[in-house]
Parts: structure tokens; sequence; C-alpha cells
């Protein structure tokens, strides 16, 4: 199966083959000579990485590596990476959205890691996020964190108004209702029409990924029944008036969760620290509590973020490499550095039962989320894959959602034009797509 283009002179390779050269050229990874260390540069944007870089670096005398942080990937870090490849001067590691990968592959610019991974390396990590990172056969990445989304609600406000923690998509717009009754400023969450991960993050919840890549064509299926069911139920809500539209991350938010105008909002692990940060006299009142379901006794979850440690093409000591993202990612005293600076789930599984998961949170007054998380990160379904161009498919839906907010088509009606637009696009980029 090839689905990427089929280039680089003939006979015509598949990328799966293109990495294996560019490691084969690499001599396989030659270690260091006599008594020099290994010298490896590693481009990420993680707070706090620099503090497991320096820990790596006392802890091996044969491998040095050398942080540059760079600005996030949206926000130049991969236009930067890109550039880097093309100029031959690349890192040797950096820092990659899972959704990022695609497009990197597309232009051969990562290598595989398969040849230095170890069925005990795999086993080390949660198997869905492997899945993220493989690619006909090949291994791309090694998987750093995970964003498994649960259900930040302010129990204070529900026990006075006696609202029970929903279990069902259905039980939540109840719950909506219930909210908009008994304050009419309030609102159980929000719709960022201008940023549709959390949107295609539910539609995942749902359970049918939007592409496949069966008979080596990238197949399209963002407008299956779940997905449109997904799309039908957040219309729906906001022309019920059931749900406020404005964007997350921005003062007007920030305003809504502290002051109680938010009650009940989906969002990822991370988003602990974020309603903590912008929210401070809020602490104690919140508690989290798994995703509703699309059906009545579903266990699925959902993930919006993560991130993952990848070879640029052209590294010399693709083996060293890979023995740091391996311990930069698994390593027990790594883990906590990174959890402590907010990096998101990890995808290790002991980082999962890190003591800085472990231990109650006061803003959560006192409730203990590892469990809670642990099973978040591990119902959420397999089979989801990411395709070249995804940024350009979200801000396609960036900009027709609101559109259609305002009355030009459906949010149906924006994924079926996506869908043909994103279509267009792989085909443009030499894909096989339909």
């Amino acid at each position: 199966m090839v689905i990427w283009p089929r280039r680089l002179g003939s006979p015509l390779l598949s990328l799966a083959v293109v990495a294996m050269l560019l490691v084969s050229a690499c001599g396989g990874g030659a270690g260091a000579t006599g008594q020099d260390p290994v010298r490896l540069t590693f481009w990420a944007w993680v707070p706090g990485m620099d503090k497991a870089v320096e820990l790596f670096n006392r802890t091996h005398d044969d491998v040095q590596v050398t942080l540059d942080n760079i600005p996030p990937g949206p926000k130049g870090g991969y236009a930067k990476m890109h550039a880097a490849v093309l100029a031959g001067d690349a890192p040797c590691l950096a820092q990659m959205e899972f959704q990022e990968l695609p497009s990197f592959l597309l232009n051969v610019e990562l290598m595989d890691l398969s040849p230095y991974l170890t069925d005990a390396d795999r086993a080390d990590f949660q198997q869905n996020t492997w899945d993220l990172v493989t690619y006909e056969g090949g291994t791309y990445a090694v998987p750093q964190a995970t964003g498994p989304m649960a259900l930040y609600y302010r129990a204070d406000l529900f026990d006075k108004w006696g609202i029970e923690v929903p279990e069902t998509w259905a039980e939540y717009r109840e719950a909506a209702a219930r909210v908009r009754e008994a304050d009419p400023d309030a609102y159980v969450t929000n719709f960022p029409a201008n940023d549709a991960s959390p949107f295609i993050s539910l539609a995942w919840q749902a359970g049918t990924p939007w592409f496949d890549t069966r008979g080596g064509v990238w197949n399209a299926k963002m407008t299956s029944a779940e997905t449109l069911k997904v799309a039908d139920y957040w219309q729906g809500m906001i022309k019920d008036g059931l749900v406020k539209v404005s964007p997350h991350f921005a003062p007007g938010w920030y305003k809504d969760l502290a002051s109680g105008h938010l009650v009940a909002i989906p969002l990822a692990q991370w988003g602990e620290a974020i309603l903590a940060a912008n929210a401070p006299d809020t602490a104690g009142k919140w508690r989290a509590a798994p995703l509703p379901q699309w059906e009545a006794g579903g266990n699925a979850s959902a993930s919006n973020g993560g991130s993952s440690t990848a070879l640029l093409r052209g590294c010399e000591h693709p083996r060293e490499a890979v023995e740091f993202a391996l311990w930069i990612n698994r390593d027990p005293r790594s883990v906590a550095m990174l959890i402590e600076s907010g990096y998101g789930w990890p995808a290790a599984i002991d980082g999962m039962s890190s003591p800085s998961l472990t231990k109650p949170s006061a803003f959560l007054g006192g409730q203990r989320t590892d469990r809670l998380f642990t099973e978040s990160s591990s119902r959420v379904p397999r089979g989801w894959v990411w395709w070249p161009g995804y940024e350009e498919t979200r801000q396609t839906l960036n900009d027709s959602f609101p559109r259609a907010l305002a009355g030009e088509g459906t949010f149906a009606s924006a994924l079926r034009a996506a869908q043909t637009q994103v279509v267009e696009q792989l085909r443009e980029k030499g894909l096989r797509a339909q």
C-alpha cells in the first residue's frame, strides 16, 4: 500500500523505503568516537523541557543534547523546521504535534525510527499513541503527551440548581436547559466557532475517523453519520440558545469562567491549569467527570492536543537520537518535570502514575483525577488517522462555521464543503484521495 506520492526517480519509491534509505545513508547511527560524546540538537517549545534535557545530559556521558527553544509549531516552529530541512541544516530532533506528522511525511522530512525501537520500548507507551505516529508500517516519532478529555463542571452550582452530572450528550442538553432556567446569564458551555479543534475531538469520540487509507487511498469520511450527528447536536444547542458562541482562551471566556457564567466545559486534562490560572477565586468549586457519551452505556472518550518527538531528515546519529527521544518521554524523572510544567498527559504508561498526577487537586476540591484521565486516555477510539494539510482543513472549518451561524448554510454543509476542498488539496499534493 502506498498512500504517498510516487516520487524520487525510477523505480519509484514509497516514503517508508525513502526513510529507510535515509537511515542507511547515516551509517546506521554510528556512536561517538574515542571520548567525544555524540552531540544532538533538539527543537521544542514545551515549558520546562530545559530541565529535562539538563538531567539527560548529567546522566549520559556518551550523548549530549542542546535544546533550542522555538516558537510553538503553528506559530512559526513548523515553518522553521521545513526551512531547515530544505537547507540541509535541520536538528536531529524536533517536537511535533501528532496532526502535523503527515505533512512532514509528505515532504519526506522525517526518518523512520523502527530499526531502533524494540517491542519493550513500544510496550512502555499506550498503544493508541503509537497508532498516531505510524504510517505504512514505519514509526516516525516517539509519543510524548496526549490530551484526554473530561467534563469540568461547577459542582457548587450544579448542587445549588439540582442538576445531575450528565452521562450522555442528551443529558448534557437537558442540563444546559436547566442552567439557562436557573441563571439567564449562565450557559453550560460555549462553542468556539472560530476554532474547530474541539469539534473535531468530539467527532473523534463519536467513532468514525475522518480519514482512512484503505486501498492506498486517502478516503475522506468527514460527513459520516456519526460526525453529522455531532454537527447537528451543536448547531441545535446554539439555535436553541443553550450554549454561548464565544472563543476559548480569550478575555471574555476567562471572565465567564470566573463569574460562573460557564459551568460545564469539555476540556483536555491540561484544561485544569488554565481554569486555575484564570479563575482562581473559583478554586475548590470545580470537579471533573467522564466526558458524556453519544450513546447511553458507551465508554468512548476523546483527545484534544498531543505531541511527539520526531527525527528530522538528515540526522547523522539516529540511534542516539531515538535513545534520547525514548528517555525524555518515559524516564520517571523527566516525565515528572514535564508534568509539573504542564505539558499534558504522559503517553508513557508509567508516567500516568507519577506522584504529580496522583495527588489530590485543591482546585478540584481535593479530587484525584489520575484514574479518570488514565481511563479517558485508554478509551479514545483507535483508528483515527491524521492527514496531510490538517491545518488547512481546520482553518476552512474555522471560517465556515461562523458563516453557518450567520445563516450561510449549516455545520453539515460546511463539513461537506470542507471535505470536497480537502480531497482536492490532497490530490493537488500528488496523493490519491476520494
